[in-house]
């Protein structure tokens, strides 16, 4: 399937085998210049280094009045220290706290106390007796205490939130961590300012708070049954190296012992100019923004890189196989050794893996997954620097053993090392790979991050540039050399079994929260917001400019032009769901294993594979969709093959009978999923006997499923009125001719507004799971959706909850470290009708539960005012409305979205826009006032003698849910 980039996801334990190391180095020999882009390079990008070795790549794109950012430097969890795995991750996080001249309001009265602090740090990471932990444990708190006086929270997120940023972030992995924001196009000099400083002059203040939240997001990886078996077939395979020996997060015991020098010392080693890249796509000028950047981060001094060891990669001994245990779904993981990036058959490996797995008519998608001989299968390749891996997986059936679907995985493994596929299935997956390189093109987030993969993995932009052209000289007989090379009898496999897990449990050290007061602000952050910066006009929708509207058969077409390339998208809208016609969800999931006319399933998939053509179904409780997407020229074969499907679906026989079987099976595995769990308990919360989930087919109803009785659900789901969304380069009224048929259209049932339940007293519902974190909802409804209130909703949920900045996030997990995650807000409802609710949500350390959802409550009922934060909140949301237009491919769709909720008139924008300018806090505050006395339910998922049972209990009427309760099988 799509390759797995594994400095995304954490990875292992123990420390690394060196042998001889690569030589040190100042000025960088990677990438090389380019000052004028390549002729043939869509991106336009250029590559320029300034004097202290830093590496820009630019890549202007005007397609929205933003830029997207990413800094990358070359350092992950592979270079962290043997004795102090998670360092390149805790960087990372300490890296948001400020300098010295950012998020402090005097910081030569705020150094003694940081110096202290740092000094017991290294006490504490020499000492091993609990006693004498605990009482520098107390000292930390005292001095962190004394040294908060002067610090101000999250002042680097403020001063992205004053200047209108998204999505501010930042990741790390093996061989990368990557600071990542996108800004409105007229705040670069701000950006640079802010940037340069961050990385020159860092200050790792509020370390405490920050050391709590890495501890839950390693309790979230040890609750996590993706990450339980990643971690194990990684640290299997790469016996030696860091990749499966230093976990990303780091083990228990190095996070346990934290070192500030080593991280100081950490910093100092691999944040060098001459390691790191700046990245940006989006709305610029090249000259002036180069210019910018050597202003800024010129002075930035160099320093030489340590040597890296030459790890050791010795390959598996034969099958080695291994086990871990997790209440969930078994699965079954197999992982060969293969070759690094740079490797040769790096590109013929990555065909290779899409003839296996390419969602649609891959071999393992095909013979396993169509023939419902397992209950899902995939494979993905890891690509990294120094080696590489490619991975294949199942899923088991109800009454199917690990052992079987090992053995059915390693058949395909073999047909695919005989050759048994053909020359058009590899220029099939050459068309995908066209199409999703046309499609990451449209959006500065994957031109960055593509830019970004080069620098890393240290891949000359030329031959980057020129990836698909090397694909597509990828041939069978390539692929088959390449199978057959790497994938041999030396693998890891490790099977998941269904049993409780022995999941150690990180306790935190209880520090003394940090006051966070908002009035707060260092006398640099007034300088950079005061920066000028000529405001950027909005882009409202224009109806007939940006999107029509254009009668069709048995609906309305609502279109818009694609400016970048040849790709069209068409939905169709259905106003009927599972409320309508129970059994249509089921009738739905047995046409997407259903051929078409004369074709075998096996075929039909085949046939829209070779289009370069997606189709892909949603069913709901009151809509239903049809998606389907592909080459423009492709868009009459695509609807053709589409048509025939509804009217002759070709079920082959017993193909019924293994989906029931399998949807039994998987109905087991869901209620043993938290994430499944959570959600249905959150139903029953807010629904009650309405639940979604309760409405579905019992498992008596779906065992009494006949295929004529769906065939002919799915031949008459086309017969009803739908809206049609297309984006493309056809005129409307041709795409309108396409979809003439001679179909009776049926008017679209009635749709029932979404009510919520209003209970009269504060209520709270549990239930239990044996699971490391606790997973927490609330919410209360609220008035029936009002197109006129939605600038109170958006004003009150940025305020609450609209980033890191925001109260929430900074009261309970900034302050508090009382979770990982913290977030809240006022949801406006999706159609006319609908009730509104305030909500939230909380994922955090189980014996931390009682006292977070206290603290959320608290912030609710009391509205914590602050005439600075409002005006933080209104430059935000006046930012958006200026600098983030709808993208293309979301007009339609949002344009049909105005119609659901009652907008009448075109885009509301401008009105609202108006609204935002003037809004008032003392508005906000009488919005706000109505949640002071609403009842409001908590539900709560996690382990009953951890979450504090009886301070729960205290907050509402308790009531415990046991499964069979949240699911109606």
């Amino acid at each position: 399937m799509i390759a797995f980039v594994p400095w995304i996801v954490a990875l292992l334990i123990t420390a690394p085998v060196q042998a001889k190391p690569k030589p040190a180095s100042l000025a960088p020999a990677f990438p090389a210049v380019l000052e004028a882009p390549r002729p043939d390079d869509p991106m336009g990008v250029t590559i320029h280094r300034l004097g202290n070795g830093l590496t820009i790549y630019l890549s202007p794109n005007k397609g929205e009045p933003r830029v997207t950012f990413h800094i990358a430097v070359r350092a992950g969890s592979k270079n962290d220290p043997a004795d102090s795995t998670g360092m390149a991750h805790y960087l990372e996080h300490m890296l948001f706290k400020g300098t010295s001249r950012l998020g402090t309001l005097d910081y030569d009265k705020e150094r003694p106390q940081l110096e202290a602090i740092r000094a017991l740090y290294e006490q504490l990471f020499k000492t091993k007796d609990e006693a004498g932990r605990a009482k520098i444990y107390k000292e930390i708190d005292a001095a962190n205490g004394r040294a908060s006086s002067q610090a101000v929270p999250n002042e680097f997120d403020r001063f992205y939130r004053n200047i209108g940023a998204e999505g501010l972030n930042a990741f790390t992995s093996d061989e990368q961590t990557v600071y990542v924001v996108s800004i409105p196009a007229n705040r670069l000099e701000a950006w640079a300012t802010v940037e340069a400083e961050r990385f020159k002059n860092p200050v790792f203040r509020l370390f405490q708070t920050e050391i709590e939240t890495v501890y839950e997001e390693k309790n979230r990886s040890m609750d996590n049954a993706e990450s339980i078996i990643g971690d194990e077939i990684e640290k299997r395979l790469y016996k030696a190296h860091p990749y499966g020996q230093q976990p990303t997060l780091g083990t228990i015991e190095h996070l346990k012992n934290p070192s500030l020098a080593k991280m100081y010392a950490f910093y100092e080693r691999w944040y060098v100019p001459n390691n790191m890249a700046l990245v940006l796509s989006g709305d610029f000028d090249r000259a002036k923004t180069l210019e910018l950047i050597r202003r800024h981060f010129g002075s930035w001094t160099p320093r030489p890189l340590p040597p890296l060891p030459n790890w050791e990669l010795p390959k598996p001994k034969g099958v080695e196989k291994y086990e871990v245990k997790y209440e969930a779904e078994q699965k079954v993981e197999i992982a060969w050794l293969t070759a690094p990036r740079s490797h040769a058959d790096v590109d013929a490996l990555e065909i290779m893996d899409m003839i296996m797995d390419n969602s649609a008519a891959g071999l393992l998608n095909l013979r396993l997954n169509q023939a419902q001989k397992v209950k899902a299968s995939g494979s993905y390749p890891a690509l990294r620097n120094d080696a590489g891996s490619w991975y294949a997986w199942a899923t088991t059936k109800k009454g199917q053993t690990l052992e079987e679907a090992e053995a059915l995985l390693m058949e395909v493994v073999e047909a695919l090392k005989s050759g048994d596929f053909s020359e058009e299935d590899v220029a099939a997956v050459i068309t995908t790979f066209e199409i999703a390189e046309k499609g990451r093109l449209e959006a500065n987030p994957n031109r960055v991050t593509m830019m970004a993969d080069s620098f890393i993995s240290m891949e000359p932009w030329e031959r980057a540039a020129r990836r698909l052209d090397r694909l597509r000289k990828v041939t069978k007989a390539d692929v088959v050399r390449v199978a057959n090379k790497y994938l041999g009898g030396d693998r890891v496999v490790v099977y998941r079994r269904d049993a409780k897990p022995d999941i150690p449990k990180m306790v935190k050290p209880e520090f003394s929260h940090v006051s966070i007061d908002p009035s707060r602000e260092s006398s640099f952050m007034k300088e950079i917001l005061a920066i000028p910066a000529t405001p950027l006009e909005p882009r409202w929708l224009v109806a007939g400019r940006d999107y029509q509207i254009t009668p069709a058969e048995g609906g309305r077409l609502y279109s818009t032009p694609n400016p970048y390339n040849d790709l069209f998208a068409l939905t169709f809208y259905y106003d009927r769901g599972s409320r309508h016609e129970r059994e249509l969800c089921a009738a739905i999931d047995l046409l997407d294993l259903s051929g078409a006319g004369p074709w075998a399933a096996d075929e039909f998939k085949k046939k829209l594979y070779a289009l370069g053509t997606n189709i892909s179904y949603s069913c709901g409780e009151q809509d239903s969709s049809v998606h389907i997407s592909g080459l423009d020229r492709n868009l009459w074969a695509s609807l053709q093959l589409m048509a025939q499907r509804f009217d002759w679906p070709n079920v082959e026989p017993g193909t019924l009978e293994k989906m029931i079987e399998v949807e039994l099976g998987a109905r087991e595995d869901e209620k043993k999923n938290p994430g499944a769990v959570h959600s249905a308990l959150g139903q029953v919360a807010t629904r009650g006997r309405d639940s979604s989930v309760l409405k579905r087919l019992s498992n008596a109803e779906f065992k009494t499923l006949s295929e004529p009785r769906l065939k002919g659900i799915i031949r008459d789901f086309p017969s009803y009125a739908a809206r049609v969304a297309y984006v493309g380069n056809r005129a409307p009224s041709e795409v309108a001719k396409l979809l003439e048929n001679d179909r009776r259209r049926k008017p679209a049932p009635a749709r029932s507004p979404l009510k919520l339940l209003r209970p009269s007293a504060p209520r709270v519902l549990f239930t239990h799971r044996d699971m490391v974190q606790s997973q927490v909802g609330l919410f209360a409804a609220d008035e029936v959706f009002n197109p006129e209130h939605v600038v109170d909703y958006s004003f009150y949920s940025e305020f609450m909850g609209g980033d890191m900045s925001s109260v929430i996030f900074q009261e309970i997990r900034e302050a508090r470290a009382l979770a990982y995650s913290a977030w809240g807000g006022h949801t406006a409802a999706t159609d006319k009708g609908d009730d509104t609710q305030l909500w939230g949500r909380l994922g955090c350390q189980a014996d931390k539960s009682a006292e977070a959802v206290k603290l959320m409550l608290s912030l609710f009922a009391d509205f914590p005012s602050s005439e600075k934060r409002f005006r933080e909140t209104a430059k935000s949301i006046e930012e958006s409305y200026r600098t983030s237009p709808v993208p293309f491919r979301s007009i339609p769709g949002t344009v049909i979205g105005w119609e659901d909720q009652g907008i009448e008139g075109g885009d509301p924008g401008p009105k609202r826009f108006e609204l935002v300018q003037k809004y008032t806090l003392p508005q906000l505050e009488t919005f706000a006032k109505r949640f002071k006395t609403k009842p409001i339910t908590i539900w709560i998922l996690g382990h009953r003698d951890r979450v504090g049972l009886d301070q729960l209990k205290s907050l509402g009427e308790f009531e415990e849910k046991p499964l069979d309760a949240l699911f109606p099988y």
